[in-house]
């Protein structure tokens, strides 16, 4: 007896929903892209719960007769593509025909459908992919589609659903990737019965961009227009100065499809070649036009992701047209008030700048105690030269420092150590009676930070009121973020007030953190915030306090030995003073008997 069978439609239809229909933004973005293709000029997306109770989408598209209507629920069965041939040619969103019958098997679905010169439409009705009824109804030209209770028949695949709020940042997300293409059709979301955006079709996609990530973010924006080797750049890119901490806001678009791609993110960062610091992204939106024989739209379930032929060539022209888009842009003004210091505009301004002579970082150490601690055992240490060692290609900066009896401290698990120089302005090293240590600056003064706003959030946070308070233009879903969590901004020194819908006034930040950039620190803790998995209704302080830490001191600041000491000092009265909030190792201690199996002693 034979052991294979052909899997029935509705178990084939449930495995393509389990590719294709990720959460509830999954199906926003296959019914907007249906409705995109349609030649709808006005899209309406409604959510109720996060798009768990319901998820509807109306528009004004050129609607189905009742054949289609029946067909569109079968496997496979698409309008997009007539021959083989049409696989390598493809310019629409949609194409292969699982999303529609995928969303019916996993939901109570209902589409409603009319010809713009049709009389009347046609409503059709499925629970979790059986039909219930098909049948003439009255409704609006275009297409209204209801999701109801998506994965109620799938327990599975529903626990894996995130927090709410982490629902609804997705679902708009993917309206704002997909409605920024197309500015020429209008866009609205309503989520449980408030309007969170409308976005009116016009000709300029400036507007749209200033009503999703506000006005700061699009008045520090410069437009892209390149082409060349018959490929097309369009789009905005931030001028020098805006970064981000992630890539979330690295926007691109290739044939009007947001997708993902390394090529692109590629040329991003050849564009801006040294501009850029390590770590950071500066935001942008851009638009990639090519032939289409020469893009694979079809290597991702979710087509979040392509395939590109010449990779390296797109590269260079996204390259080429940033480069040509910040040697163009005009040098930032300012105009100053002389009554008040410059310093203090500069600062709440959020414009960095350096002095002539190098500056010491502070970081705001406790004194130096004038306890002598004494040597311990093992400690001889007989300084050496400042000296480069070349190392394959990578050079290395070993700086010394005087040794002092009184150099000698005292950190739990290594003893006493002395403190004997630096490596690369990044790494401290020590000795002890057990051998060598290496601490990393950033990760240990992330510990301090950490332990020290979360001790303070348990006792009582002290603030420190901002001399000039600083007016942050966020994107929608930040500004939302930070109403629902303001109680938990405030618990840790963070005083903010609701100003707009997308504007907030940062009056106050923790006692413990230095004012200098506060406002680019509180963008910065609000992309860690927002990342996979840490939005939520309810705000962890432990993840606030985490990423409050991004003001901790970096890797290439240089560090006096007094700091470096003072450092060592506020770790020994961690608790956990052996790893940073993220996890990694703030030391690395190399024992004796490991220097002495190293170099064949032993």
């Amino acid at each position: 007896m034979s052991k294979i069978r052909v899997l029935s439609e509705n178990i084939s239809n449930r495995i393509a929903a389990g590719e294709v229909i990720e959460r509830p933004a999954s199906v926003v973005k296959e019914l907007v892209e249906n409705s995109i293709d349609s030649g709808a000029t006005s899209i309406v997306v409604e959510i109720e719960k996060a798009g768990r109770k319901l998820i509807a989408l109306s528009d004004n598209g050129s609607g189905m007769d009742q054949d289609d209507a029946l067909m569109c629920l079968e496997p496979h069965a698409t309008s997009k593509i007539k021959c083989a041939d049409d696989i390598d040619n493809i310019m629409t969103l949609g194409f292969r025909g699982e999303a529609v019958p995928s969303m019916a098997s996993i939901s109570r679905f209902l589409l409603r459908t009319r010809l713009h010169d049709s009389m009347e439409g046609f409503e059709v009705s499925v629970r979790g992919g059986k039909m219930l009824s098909a049948e003439p109804a009255g409704c609006a030209p275009g297409t209204r589609i209801e999701i109801r209770d998506l994965f109620f028949n799938v327990p599975a695949r529903k626990k894996f659903l995130r927090a709410d709020a982490t629902e609804e940042r997705h679902i708009q997300e993917i309206l704002y990737m997909l409605s920024l293409p197309y500015p020429n059709i209008s866009f609205e979301l309503i989520m449980d019965a408030r309007k969170v955006f409308l976005s009116p079709s016009h000709d300029n996609l400036m507007p749209r961009i200033k009503t999703f990530f506000g006005k700061n973010y699009a008045d520090h924006m410069l437009q892209v227009n390149y082409s060349d080797e018959g490929i097309s750049i369009t789009g905005f890119v931030a001028r020098h100065g805006l970064t981000r901490s992630s890539r979330r806001e690295q926007r691109t678009f290739f044939n009007g499809r947001p997708v993902e791609a390394p090529a692109a993110y590629r040329g991003i960062r050849d564009g801006f070649g040294g501009l850029l610091e390590k770590g950071r992204f500066p935001p942008c939106i851009l638009f990639i036009r090519l032939d289409p024989q020469n893009i694979d739209i079809n290597v991702h379930p979710a087509k979040r992701e392509v395939r590109l032929k010449q990779e390296y060539k797109v590269s260079g022209v996204i390259s080429e047209a940033i480069r040509i888009a910040l040697r163009q842009s005009p040098a930032p003004s300012i105009s100053l008030d002389s009554r008040i210091p410059l310093k203090s505009l500069l600062r709440g301004a959020q414009i960095n700048y350096t002095t002539p002579t190098a500056e010491q970082v502070d970081l705001q150490f406790e004194p130096e105690s004038s306890e002598e601690i004494p040597v311990g055992q093992g400690s001889d240490f007989v300084p050496v030269r400042e000296e480069v060692i070349f190392q394959e290609r990578a050079e290395i900066v070993v700086s010394s420092v005087p040794t002092n009896d009184s150099d000698t401290l005292s950190l739990p698990g290594s003893g006493l150590v002395r403190i004997v120089g630096f490596i690369d302005e990044t790494y401290i090293l020590a000795i002890s009676a057990d051998g060598l240590i290496i601490i990393d600056q950033h990760a240990a003064h992330e510990r301090v930070m950490f332990e020290r706003l979360i001790n303070a959030a348990r006792q009582g946070v002290a603030s420190q009121q901002l001399l000039l308070p600083i007016a942050l233009e966020l994107s929608r879903a930040e500004a939302s973020y930070v109403s629902k969590n303001s109680e938990s901004f405030l618990k840790l020194g963070f005083e903010i007030e609701s100003m707009s819908s997308n504007t907030v006034m940062l009056n106050a930040i923790p006692a413990s953190l230095k004012q200098e950039n506060a406002g680019g620190l509180l963008r910065d803790m609000l992309s860690d915030l927002l990342d996979e998995g840490k939005a939520s209704n309810k705000l962890n302080i432990k993840a606030l306090a985490t990423a409050s830490c991004k003001a901790a001191v970096k890797a290439h600041d240089e560090l006096t030995l007094h700091e470096a000491r003072s450092l060592f000092q506020q770790m020994a009265q961690c608790e956990l003073p052996f790893s940073c909030p993220h996890g990694r190792p703030t030391i690395i201690n190399i024992s004796t008997r490991e220097l002495e199996k190293r170099f064949g002693r032993k």
